[in-house]
């Protein structure tokens, strides 16, 4: 079976909109969540997906979903964790609680504000997760990279060739995720900022999938009108 699972723990700090979090900014009138969550329910696989978000937001967003027509009964909104990993921790706590978990089942955890995920992608993680155990969606880096160790002078030039940015999903074998998150202890969960690099870490392999120049993360008021261009350009 697969799941997936939305991150949508941000409050916006970055956007400069304290009072709603990014997430619920609407790109084209509709919110970027909405957005995001439809394209894995459109994909059509999926057993279930969960929702992680602030505690005082799930009843906004149960609402939301409801007043766009994403109405499945499939879909849960949970409240998240006090950062990204422990979010995830509830999440697979929820799941495996509500559904029969086999060792087979696939999960895909994605960011809320990357609202141009699509089937392609999502079908290329299914198929990593099911050779390998675990996928990280990346993006090839095309500016040069340096290294500074305070900020204000170069300290190094750093070859590109094997550098890549992160986007998601991040993929992985349902049980294993739920292993490895839960043997991690309150530094560990605040430390580690994605799942991947815990799995890397804890000696798995972790295949990398090619993402996509629109799979854009939006957290600045630049991005909202990039995302109004992609779409703009897709109609």
């Amino acid at each position: 079976m697969l799941y997936y699972m939305i991150m949508a723990g941000g409050i916006g700090s970055r956007m400069n909109s304290p009072e709603l979090p990014k997430q619920y900014l609407k790109v084209n009138d509709e919110p970027i969540i909405v957005k995001t969550i439809r394209n894995f329910e459109e994909f059509g696989s999926f057993t279930a997906g969960v929702v992680c978000c602030p505690i005082d937001w799930i009843e906004y967003t149960k609402a939301m979903l409801l007043e766009y027509g994403i109405t499945s009964n499939s879909i849960t909104v949970i409240s998240g964790g006090k950062n990204r990993n422990c979010s995830v921790k509830n999440g697979c706590r929820f799941l495996s609680e509500n559904y029969n978990i086999t060792d087979e089942d696939i999960i895909l955890t994605h960011d809320a504000v990357r609202p141009f995920i699509n089937s392609r992608i999502i079908k290329d993680n299914i198929s990593a997760v099911k050779e390998f155990g675990a996928a990280n969606t990346v993006m090839p880096v095309y500016d040069s990279i340096i290294r500074s160790e305070n900020g204000d002078f170069l300290n190094q030039c750093v070859k590109r060739d094997d550098i890549y940015r992160v986007q998601t999903p991040q993929s992985f074998k349902f049980k294993e995720l739920e292993k490895i998150i839960n043997s991690l202890n309150d530094e560990e969960l605040a430390n580690y900022t994605d799942v991947a690099s815990i799995f890397y870490n804890k000696g798995f392999q972790v295949k990398l999938v090619r993402g996509s120049d629109n799979n854009i993360k939006i957290t600045t008021p630049f991005d909202l009108a990039v995302a109004s261009a992609i779409i703009a350009n897709s109609n």
